[in-house]
């Protein structure tokens, strides 16, 4: 643990949520509950720059700000570290298991933000699951109302909500190489620049020349910039939004380019950041992720910049409500 240091250091670091996308919605007590310090910490934290406002007379944060505070502090204790700690465990494995099929039930349900329910002619849209697309298979799948239409791309109602969509599927993967030079030299120049990961807001993340600038490389922004790059050296590439299973349900996007032997390679620079929050990853999976399909990722039929989810009610388009739950079916 590395005290108060850790804290500062952290927040010498961190990427401050612009004023444009600030949300002060955390009040002082539930932030003592992410960050898990004492009040005098906090104190000390806001006098050295941690941004907060004065809300009836009470301190609120950014949730964002707080998350990516305490996941880099080193504490031992918040919250984030001890979710992400638990989550990426299965990083400890062997290969073996991180193409190994594996089995998921879901259950996605979205709903209208206004309080007194939809406007007229509400209508609802989610990205469709395609675990196929990295070897896996939808196993069973239902919907709530039961007249949702599937198409190619996107799953449809047009009706009062809730929309519910549920099911199990299985995911798996296949450890590749990045075999093409040029490409290998592409991501490597991206990686020398070693930015930092951070959650933030996906209209925040969708704005790659703003946060690349910013020393800053959420996966939607690594991932624009890295399709562009592969496209522009010769190579078909295209990205991709899914899920990363199992890791707080986080929606995550990647690259998929087609290599020099024919075969689509799944580039995830991402992913790879994420191993340092792992205890003790094994040594090939940062590797791995330059290349392989793994099984912890559940692709959708979207790009990384798409919206996952859409709602319009009242002639107005609005962000839904989504409460997503994915839990793997058997051994954790």
């Amino acid at each position: 643990m590395a005290g108060e240091n850790g804290w500062l250091n952290s927040l010498a670091a961190l990427y401050a949520m612009p004023e444009d996308h600030r949300d002060f919605s955390v009040g002082r007590p539930a932030a003592l509950d992410v960050l898990r310090c004492d009040g005098p910490v906090l104190d000390l934290l806001v006098g050295a720059g941690l941004q907060c406002a004065d809300i009836d007379g009470a301190q609120h944060f950014d949730r964002y700000d707080l998350f990516n505070l305490a996941l880099a502090s080193q504490s031992g204790r918040s919250l984030p570290e001890i979710s992400m700690r638990y989550a990426l465990r299965w990083m400890q494995g062997a290969p073996a298991t991180w193409t190994e099929p594996l089995d998921w039930n879901f259950d996605v349900e979205l709903g209208c933000p206004l309080g007194d329910g939809c406007g007229a002619d509400p209508r609802w849209e989610h990205a469709r699951l395609l675990p196929e697309a990295t070897g896996g298979q939808l196993l069973s799948w239902q919907t709530e109302p039961t007249d949702v239409r599937v198409t190619d791309d996107v799953v449809r109602h047009s009706g009062p909500g809730p929309v519910r969509l549920a099911g199990s599927l299985r995911t798996c993967g296949e450890l590749r190489t990045l075999r093409s030079q040029k490409l290998r030299y592409i991501v490597d120049e991206f990686l020398a620049h070693d930015y930092t990961w951070a959650r933030m807001p996906e209209t925040l993340q969708a704005q790659e020349t703003r946060m690349l600038a910013a020393g800053v490389a959420p996966c939607i922004a690594a991932s624009i910039f890295l399709e562009r790059e592969f496209r522009a050296a010769g190579y078909e590439a295209i990205t991709r939004r899914g899920w990363i299973m199992g890791v707080l349900d986080l929606a995550h996007s990647w690259v998929e380019v087609t290599d020099d032997d024919g075969m689509t390679k799944c580039v995830d620079v991402t992913f790879r950041k994420l191993t340092q929050y792992a205890h003790r990853p094994h040594p090939e999976l940062a590797e791995a992720c330059v290349g392989s399909r793994l099984n912890r990722l559940l692709p959708t039929s979207i790009p990384a910049d798409g919206a996952m989810a859409g709602h319009r009610c009242g002639g107005v388009a609005r962000t839904p409500l989504r409460k997503t739950t994915v839990r793997k079916i058997g051994r954790g």
